[in-house]
């Protein structure tokens, strides 16, 4: 797992910036962005706090978390930026393209 990367992805999945997680984390910005770009590890202390700053226990901070390929997390980054409703029109389009691959088979 990837630490720095699971740091970076829920915070960004939950709007915060790097910012405010550090500063609730009682770290340094520039700590924390070394700590999601890999340069560095935190501490399990550092990790408690901001897991706590990200409301998630460090159990499920380290539990099952699918690995995404590098595609798959920009499809992810780009969701992330859209409204309910292209997310549900998204959903349409993403249903009908499975169904046409399925019925192609």
């Amino acid at each position: 797992m990837n630490i720095g990367k699971r740091i970076k992805n829920l915070r960004e999945a939950q709007g915060l910036s790097g910012k405010y997680v550090a500063k609730q984390s009682y770290i340094s910005q520039t700590y924390l962005s070394d700590i999601e770009t890999g340069r560095t590890l935190p501490s399990l202390d550092k990790l408690n706090l901001i897991c706590k700053t990200l409301n998630i226990s460090l159990s499920k901070f380290f539990g099952d978390v699918p690995e995404l390929s590098a595609e798959l997390m920009r499809l992810v980054e780009h969701a992330q930026k859209l409204t309910e409703e292209e997310i549900k029109v998204l959903n349409q389009f993403l249903e009908l393209v499975t169904k046409r691959i399925e019925s192609d088979k």
